[in-house]
């Protein structure tokens, strides 16, 4: 909305903030799709959106409880029961560490590579971006690039 007087505020890069308020909205859309997307894949699976964070945080070397907390921005508490239930559909296992006996390590099973490597081509086949012509995409690449840095994606 405009300030009373007709004038538009420039925003920091000097453009008008309803073209920025607009590509804001967009962005917004963008995110609520892949939530949307994600919590679908999730039921599909039959995973809460916890346990496919937790799939998609695993697949390198094995990490502490700890470590799978911190990487998925929740309380240690909450990851024993993710894990938990990971590992009783037969995705996870738990193994001893071999530097400290006290500390279990959690390892995707050959299922649980399986999944995860069926969610990631399906995330990347099935993205919106996909609709786009190459040229598009490099174009968005580019402009992404010169506002945020890229999370690599799980290989």
């Amino acid at each position: 909305m405009a300030p009373s007087g007709g004038t538009k505020m420039l925003a920091a890069g000097g453009g008008d903030t309803d073209l920025a308020r607009d590509v804001l909205a967009h962005v917004h859309g963008l995110v609520e799709h892949f939530k949307s997307y994600a919590q679908a894949l999730a039921e599909e699976l039959g995973l809460s959106l916890s346990q496919l964070d937790a799939l998609k945080s695993l697949g390198g070397e094995p990490c502490s409880q700890r470590e799978l907390a911190r990487n998925l921005h929740f309380d240690a508490s909450n990851v024993t029961d993710i894990v938990d239930r990971l590992e009783a559909r037969g995705i996870v296992s738990r193994v001893v560490d071999p530097n400290d006996r006290r500390v279990r390590r959690v390892v995707l099973t050959d299922e649980g590579h399986a999944i995860r490597r069926k969610v990631i081509d399906r995330v990347i086949a099935e993205s919106p971006v996909t609709s786009l012509s190459p040229a598009d995409q490099r174009a968005l690449r580019d402009l992404l690039a010169k506002i945020a840095d890229p999370i690599p994606l799980p290989e």
